[in-house]
């Protein structure tokens, strides 16, 4: 008997609390130079111990405006996140939806420029103290077209605990914008996939072997996407593609910059594809080699 009226009281308890606050799912919309949103939200209408969820920073950008990718190239600046929690739990690392090559001034780096959301994963402990959990987060970004306007801006969600038993359903509208961003995350490249790089002068080159299907490539483009400076975003990259109907052979070229990180254990990003890749159901795929034995010895 003291069990159900507990449950009860945990049910009505959290109905008020839902009922009370009509905008849990999303922290108050603000705007910047260069964005028209930016605000940050979750589907979850309340948290379960021991069950994690998806909060994202959703950014929409004005016309002719971009934000920067994990690795922005040789100019600008990644959107950084830092969180502030309750005791027990945890943020994960920024999911990364794919980026562009977009236009700063007439210099090629890596971004975004329509509606973005940059979700992270909040891991939460089997032990929730309190009614309601309050996630707070510093985010810092830059938004460039002909010049640059950086922005920071604290964000908090109040969100309430259910420790009835009974779900309570995500909200429809936020889930499938984070079911369409988790889609789009590339994937790792193949096992089968043989990757290497090598280094001659300041030109990197990426080679990219599999046997299989033939990746179509009339008229297809490549494109990788370096997650830090080893790349100079702004110089064209070359491809060469050989191989057979049962086997692929490609390799990447591109520039190494003189600011490069010294001594880099490994290259790592994403390499694109316009026609997809073959058994994969993207056109991205996340690619890390390291660096030979002795390629930076005179550094």
């Amino acid at each position: 008997m003291l069990k159900a009226i507990a449950q009860i009281s945990a049910a009505l308890t959290l109905g008020a609390l839902l009922a009370s606050q009509t905008r849990a799912l999303e922290s108050k919309l603000e705007t910047a130079e260069g964005l028209s949103r930016i605000q940050l939200v979750t589907a979850a209408n309340a948290v379960v111990p021991g069950e994690d969820f998806y909060v994202g920073l959703v950014l929409d950008h004005e016309p002719g405006f971009h934000t920067y990718w994990r690795g922005p190239g040789i100019v600008g600046v990644a959107t950084l996140l830092e969180w502030n929690l309750p005791d027990g739990f945890e943020a994960g690392n920024i999911l990364w939806p794919p980026p562009k090559v977009t236009d700063m001034a007439g210099i090629a780096a890596n971004g975004y420029e329509t509606e973005t959301c940059l979700l992270t994963k909040i891991v939460v402990p089997d032990t929730i103290a309190g009614e309601t959990i309050d996630l707070k987060v510093k985010c810092a970004w830059m938004a460039c077209a002909t010049s640059c306007h950086p922005g920071m801006q604290d964000f908090s969600l109040s969100i309430p605990v259910n420790r009835s038993g009974e779900p309570v359903g995500p909200d429809v509208r936020i889930k499938k914008m984070f079911e369409k961003v988790l889609a789009s995350i590339p994937p790792q490249a193949p096992e089968d996939w043989t990757v290497g790089v090598s280094l001659k002068g300041t030109n990197i080159t990426l080679r990219v072997t599999f046997d299989g299907p033939k990746v179509d490539t009339r008229d297809g483009e490549f494109h990788f996407f370096c997650d830090d400076l080893q790349v100079d975003s702004d110089e064209p990259q070359q491809t060469i593609l050989t191989g057979n109907l049962n086997s692929f052979d490609l390799k990447q070229t591109m520039v190494r910059p003189d600011f490069a990180p010294k001594n880099p254990d490994a290259i790592s990003g994403l390499l694109y594809s316009s026609k997809g890749w073959p058994g994969i159901d993207s056109k991205w795929v996340e690619i890390s080699v390291p660096w030979p034995e002795g390629t930076f010895s005179n550094e």
